[in-house]
């Protein structure tokens, strides 16, 4: 199926006439081979025939073409590690040792063997594609809204304003109160105006804000 131009992890089911079989099968007669895609939503933690080992936890990996759908994902709560550079060969050996679900547009690294789950992203626009991988994964109500640092996708912690008050420019000092920070690089986040608009554009994309 890859020499078609399908990569594995598009794959849900393999059938030779009309028995399942898995990957590494060889016909050894002529026969009638059918092959179905992943019905949606794809639940990654449930052992499946073509994909017996789950993954333990819901983490994805996303590659430098699909880096600002990444940023959502961590906006949203997902644990995503962002790939900005490396060999097809050193992303796919990340994905793999880590556990995580390859984000990408590119074909070819899905084709390489060590990956077993992804998603080859079909949507153009950043929102456009955070709904396309919610909803094919079910996540729609799984979602931790603003509780990860985009920068080093580990998850923030609440600060006492006056913990802070000296890092914080004047205005953002005046109008408002609940802060959170990284516990890695130090950055602090509040919820301006901007994360009120991207609550809305999640929302109206049917995707649950939680958090």
């Amino acid at each position: 199926m890859e020499s078609c131009g399908i990569p594995h992890t598009e794959i849900g089911y393999l059938g030779m006439d009309g028995k399942a079989v898995g990957f590494s099968h060889i016909p050894r007669s002529p026969g009638r081979l059918t092959v179905r895609g992943i019905s949606p939503p794809f639940d990654v933690e449930r052992p499946s025939f073509l994909r017996p080992e789950p993954l333990s936890a819901l983490r994805f990996i996303a590659d430098a073409n699909v880096i600002r759908l990444g940023r959502l994902m961590l906006i949203l709560g997902f644990d995503t590690a962002l790939c900005r550079r490396g060999s097809d060969g050193d992303i796919a050996r990340q994905a793999q040792t880590r556990g995580r679900i390859m984000l990408t547009r590119d074909t070819a690294l899905l084709k390489r063997k060590m990956i077993t789950f992804a998603r080859r992203v079909r949507a153009d626009l950043p929102y456009d594609q955070v709904s396309e991988v919610v909803h094919f994964f079910g996540l729609e109500q799984r979602t931790a809204f603003f509780s990860r640092c985009t920068a080093c996708n580990v998850l923030l912690e609440p600060r006492a304003k006056d913990e802070i008050l000296h890092l914080l420019e004047p205005k953002t000092r005046l109008y408002f109160h609940r802060f959170f920070q990284c516990p890695e690089c130090g950055r602090i986040f509040w919820r301006g105006s901007h994360v009120e608009n991207m609550r809305e554009k999640f929302s109206a994309l049917g995707i649950s804000i939680n958090g």
